[in-house]
């Protein structure tokens, strides 16, 4: 059995242009307007009846009220039908309505459309006010999930919630609003930077022609994880803005596959030698076998937890991490029995990467 297929379903809102409703629907709304709704209809069979059905937002959809569509069939194919129908205004309760098609053939085959929903504006609308909720600082290329609350202290309503980065709207949908307090999740997607970024975030709902938006909330986004040229290595560093601590550097590692003559020499910014085959360095061969596979070193004050592979190891690597911020000027460089080795080149392929503490803390805007 063919069942009959449902097309380009539109609405227009009294006689003004027609738009598509899986698409522009559940972002209108209507004000003492009747809606017409059309669609093409596919059918093997001749139609027997094509309905309208619409609920108010919050009924079950057996509450439906039905509305005789007018069957026109379409020139040049023997199976296609052009079906249209209004809802008057006098039918549509705010704060929204839900509509769709049900088609019946002559063969009592039925099929339902999507249901779809639009606003209709109350004879007040209703006041509301915004808490945006937004954390301070995300790591790059990272997912956050800003929170709207939308207080609305009079009657439900029905509108469009937004989330705004930069000016530019980043995530929209449709909601219901119950009275009282209404909260929204949105995701964005924080954009790749390799280095300190800002964005500023609001939140905005839509109400029947009304806008009500947040005051801008300062996000900052820091890369969790730097790769840089042992080479050029720059100098590690707190982030701070306003006094409030956004970043702290407290892992650095690299690994050396290059050939097996060349080993690490990892020195401090004091001139303390941590890793290296020298007397004064602190640690020369592996810590495999230390307990937790690491070497405890004193350093200015903190305590260097170093992990290493050892000079012999076929995939040299280590790693040093601190309670305390990693910060200054670290080198890391390679070396080989007759000292530090003169090709540049070898340096300048050999990366070190450098984890951030990422400190957040949630801050809060207002609309007015």
């Amino acid at each position: 059995m063919k069942l009959p297929r449902i097309f380009d379903v539109n609405f227009q809102i009294d006689n003004a242009t027609k738009h598509r409703a899986d698409t522009d629907s559940e972002f209108s709304y209507v004000s003492e307007q009747d809606l017409t709704i059309s669609a093409i209809i596919d059918s093997k069979n001749p139609l027997k009846r094509a309905e309208l059905r619409t609920i108010t937002l919050g009924q079950t959809d057996d509450e439906y009220i039905a509305i005789r569509m007018n069957i026109e069939p379409m020139i040049f194919t023997e199976s296609s039908y052009l079906v249209t129908g209004t809802i008057p205004s006098f039918l549509m309760q705010d704060p929204a309505i839900g509509y769709w098609l049900h088609i019946i053939d002559e063969e009592l085959s039925e099929v339902e459309s999507v249901h779809y929903t639009i606003g209709v504006k109350p004879i007040t609308p209703p006041d509301v006010s915004l808490e945006l909720d937004v954390p301070s600082i995300k790591q790059s290329n990272s997912i956050i999930r800003p929170d709207l609350f939308i207080n609305n202290d009079q009657s439900p309503a029905y509108g469009i919630v937004s989330l705004i980065v930069d000016g530019k709207v980043v995530s929209e949908r449709a909601e219901f609003f119950e009275t009282g307090q209404t909260k929204v999740s949105f995701d964005w997607k924080v954009p790749h930077s390799e280095g300190l970024s800002e964005y500023k975030l609001q939140g905005k709902v839509d109400l029947y022609g009304s806008t009500e938006i947040t005051d801008s909330a300062l996000l900052y986004s820091y890369p969790r994880t730097e790769s840089m040229s042992a080479y050029d290595m720059k100098t590690l560093e707190i982030v701070e803005r306003d006094g409030n601590v956004l970043s702290e550097p407290l892992l650095i590692y690299a690994s050396n596959s290059l050939t097996d003559e060349f080993n690490f020499q990892v020195t401090a910014p004091n001139g303390q030698c941590i890793i290296g085959s020298s007397e004064e360095c602190s640690v020369k061969d592996s810590t495999r076998s230390n307990r937790g596979g690491l070497d405890s070193v004193q350093y200015d004050g903190q305590t260097l937890r170093v992990k290493y592979s050892g000079p012999d190891s076929s995939f040299e690597r280590f790693s040093i991490t601190s309670i305390d911020p990693l910060v200054g000027d670290w080198v890391v460089t390679l070396e080989t029995e007759e000292g530090l080795i003169p090709l540049a080149q070898a340096v300048k392929d050999l990366t070190v990467k450098v984890k951030h503490r990422i400190n957040s803390e949630t801050i809060t805007v207002y609309s007015d």
